[in-house]
């Protein structure tokens, strides 16, 4: 606000919230006016956007803050025009901090002097208006650019030299104007502008995460699976957390960085299910895992069949040597047989009958399970969940993925999470929410770090150049996308029908399509049966789900289809290259064939180690069955490339020459896909 209006505290002017002076509207990433913070990763590269205008005709631009929480600055970055002149449309790429912890981001709206000079100099000198007045304008504001606080040495004495040769009569009007418009003098605008009438936008809040928290390859296993066998008589000895734990270097070979396990506390023998989600369990069944809870115990027990408490500390602390992360499953539902039922009957929903009900997603029933009500006992259930969430990080668990959290009150999640992250800002949250796109990024909103999505049933160019613009844009600061090509309740017609080839295709576009994904065990040995309903149609389910009984697999045969070696590929490939680790730098290109689909990952020169443009073309066939060929259309001032480049094939490590249109042809299994490295 002008002083002289400060002082007039009576007037509407003293209590209003003054737009800036230069205004600056629609920032983003800001979601409902900064109320939650954008999320980013440490050193991830991010776009910061906003319409900065002002009144009349002279030039205005902007500069993007990042400060620390007590204000002090820890990075600028000017802000380019883009769009047709007149939008208004400003933008930015910044590079996050380094260090975990909350910042703050604001937009510096200024007058651009040099350039509303410039414009007018160039419409003015060549008709002869006011020469001399022009320059004399121009040696003004070079001077003033020259003692800026952020002009270098070098910089001043080159702006002093123009602002000298303006004032030369003796030079024609021509080279004086070309002096001052000279690349070299734009260059120093781009360093160091001069920024005149300087106005502050609102302050807004950004989350910098640990980089686990937006790019991560997950591995989910059935710890009784792993290590288990069938003797000749056809009985199956289970795994335990001891067995599992062998095969967690298979995992880490492999290329992940988190070790995701179903749940693991004692499983209930009320209404128990057997195979295939039958009703009539035998005694041998071990039942879902998501059925928590029994006489031995409920969130807070080890499942004793998996080991004890010993043998899980056991497994965390191998996980941990080999560089994996544990993540369990936070399942807040309880079995009929869970101590909860009996403690706390007022934390389930009583029918009038007097029966409490149990699940239902008609026509799924779960008769197994029993949902907590949240509305009797909010205080006490909070409290109890934070207790078993604390015993969980104490032995070792950082991450939790969470089953179905759309069904619970947004505001526990919110509470429950804010109030570990103070304690733990390190524990990471995945929620497992199939669900309509205002709660799923709501959950974002609300303290969840990452989130499943509906990747597994876009299959199309158009679908998927839809799924990954939206999940790459403004949404991805609350709400980051890990794509699963399968779970152990997902097994779609897609993969069913399309075999080695098709489970080739789906991992390379989770692997690149976003910065964090998933496998389930299995996929590597190319599992694609689906459960038949009966009716002659089938569930989008696996058959014998590994939910319902213990599956007994050969790791011996994981390297016979290749997804194995493909997936080692993707994964290191995703960890040499920063522009895989970067949300934002998805770009969808244009292709004459509809089974071909093309998308880049680029990252400037700007952020790299070694000052080049990290630039990925990523390639995929997406008809599993026939060999396709196609052109694909570059979008070139996306990716700052010369009219002919080299790259290299980072699957195959052959080498091609490039110009603007690129010819492809992929076939299926040989060649689903080729993930091109522009060589600098």
């Amino acid at each position: 606000m002008p002083k002289h209006l400060e002082t007039k505290t009576k007037h509407t002017l003293s209590k209003v919230d003054l737009i800036e002076r230069f205004p600056v509207i629609n920032t983003k990433p800001v979601f409902e006016g900064g109320r939650f913070p954008a999320k980013i990763s440490v050193n991830e590269v991010f776009p910061i956007r906003a319409k900065i205008f002002r009144e009349g005709h002279d030039f205005v631009s902007g500069t993007c803050i990042i400060t620390s929480k007590s204000g002090k600055t820890l990075s600028a970055h000017q802000m380019q025009e883009v769009g047709f002149k007149g939008d208004d449309d400003y933008w930015a790429l910044a590079k996050a901090p380094k260090t975990p912890g909350e910042y703050n981001l604001r937009i510096e709206s200024w007058s651009d002097s040099y350039h509303t000079w410039e414009h007018t100099a160039w419409i003015k000198i060549p008709q002869n208006l006011d020469i001399e007045l022009v320059f004399a304008e121009g040696v003004q504001i070079f001077t003033r650019w020259s003692n800026g606080a952020d002009v270098s040495s070098k910089h001043k004495a080159t702006l002093l030299e123009v602002a000298e040769f303006l004032s030369d009569k003796l030079q024609t009007p021509d080279k004086r104007l070309a002096f001052a418009s000279s690349e070299e003098v734009h260059s120093i605008w781009k360093q160091s502008p001069l920024r005149e009438m300087v106005s502050a936008s609102r302050t807004y809040p950004l989350l910098v995460q640990r980089q686990l928290s937006s790019f991560s390859a997950w591995y989910q296993f059935f710890p009784r699976s792993e290590g288990a066998k069938r003797s000749r008589s056809g009985e199956i000895t289970p795994g335990t957390f001891t067995t599992a734990a062998k095969r967690l270097q298979a995992v880490k070979d492999m290329g992940f960085d988190i070790i995701y396990l179903p749940p693991i506390h004692p499983v209930g023998t009320a209404f128990r299910k057997g195979p295939n989600n039958s009703l009539n369990a035998g005694v041998d069944d071990p039942g879902s895992p998501w059925a928590v809870g029994s006489s031995e115990g409920g969130h807070d027990a080890i499942n004793p069949e998996l080991g004890t408490m010993r043998t899980f500390k056991n497994f965390v602390k191998k996980a941990q040597e080999l560089g994996l992360e544990v993540s369990i499953d936070l399942a807040l539902q309880c079995s009929p047989d869970h101590p909860w039922v009996k403690e706390h009957p007022n934390w389930f929903t009583q029918r009038p009958d007097g029966t409490i009900a149990y699940a239902e997603n008609p026509p799924k029933k779960y008769q197994d399970i029993y949902p907590i009500n949240f509305d009797n006992d909010p205080e006490g259930i909070v409290e109890e969940v934070l207790r078993i969430l604390r015993l969980w990080i104490e032995v070792g668990v950082s991450i939790f993925r969470v089953d179905n959290p759309h069904t619970k009150p947004v505001w526990f999640w919110q509470y429950v999470i804010a109030a570990i992250k103070a304690e733990h800002p390190e524990i990471i949250w995945l929620a497992e929410a199939f669900t309509k796109p205002a709660m799923m990024k709501t959950l974002g909103l609300v303290g969840f770090d990452q989130s499943h999505s509906y990747f597994p049933w876009r299959n199309s160019k158009y679908e998927l150049s839809e799924f990954f613009s939206q999940i790459s844009g403004d949404d991805a600061f609350w709400f980051r996308s890990t794509l699963w090509p399968s779970t152990p309740d997902i097994l779609t017609e897609y993969l069913a029908a399309s075999g080695t080839a098709g489970h080739a295709i789906r991992a390379v576009l989770a692997a690149m399509g976003s910065t964090t994904w998933g496998i389930y065990a299995g996929y590597e040995l190319v599992e694609n049966v689906q459960r038949p309903n009966g009716d002659g149609t089938y569930a989008e389910e696996h058959i014998d789900s590994e939910k319902y009984q213990i599956k007994v697999r050969s790791w011996k045969d994981a390297t016979k289809y290749g997804i194995a070696d493909l997936i080692t590929s993707l994964n290191r490939i995703r960890k040499e290259h920063i522009a895989c680790q970067n949300l934002h730098s998805v770009k969808v290109h244009t292709t004459n064939n509809d089974s071909i689909i093309a998308f880049s990952r680029h990252v400037s020169g700007d952020f790299t180690k070694d000052g080049k443009d990290d630039t990925l073309i990523v390639v995929v066939n997406l008809d599993p069955y026939n060999a396709q060929q196609g052109t694909v259309y570059l979008d070139w001032g996306a990716l700052n490339l010369p009219e002919g480049f080299s790259v290299r094939d980072e699957i195959s490590g052959k080498e091609f020459q490039f110009g603007r249109e690129i010819y492809i042809d992929l076939a299926p299994v040989v060649d689903v896909a080729h993930i091109f490295h522009v060589r600098r």
